[in-house]
């Protein structure tokens, strides 16, 4: 199972549908549905939903929540926005106390702008 933090946001929508397109399970972990969620937010979900992605609503302040989703899948992506990149550390903090991810994976999406192909 994968789950993909941040998976309803520009870059992540497409590594859900990516995930989705190889047969992959996958699961998303997004914020809860709140008085500025954009239509276009709801209607991703809706597809989302339709499509067999189970979608789990928290905040990254959940620890004990991040954690028990953790413990239920095998890959993780963080595909939040720079804004966040700090809140990435809450992720790292959960996976270690999930105890079940055995290796951490850093990718930059700074070329992605600029039709850059490889990182290095």
């Amino acid at each position: 199972m994968i789950l993909i933090f941040g998976g309803t946001g520009y870059i992540g929508k497409h590594m859900v549908r990516a995930s989705v397109s190889l047969a992959h399970p996958t699961c998303i972990y997004t914020r809860p549905i709140g008085p500025v969620t954009l239509p276009s937010n709801l209607n991703l979900r809706r597809e989302f939903r339709s499509i067999g992605i189970h979608i789990i609503e928290g905040e990254l302040e959940e620890h004990e929540k991040i954690v028990a989703a953790l413990k239920k899948v095998d890959i993780v992506i963080s595909a939040l926005a720079y804004p966040q990149v700090l809140d990435q550390l809450k992720i790292i903090d959960a996976i270690i106390a999930a105890s079940n991810i055995k290796t951490i994976r850093q990718m930059l999406a700074d070329g992605a702008d600029m039709d850059i192909r490889y990182t290095i």
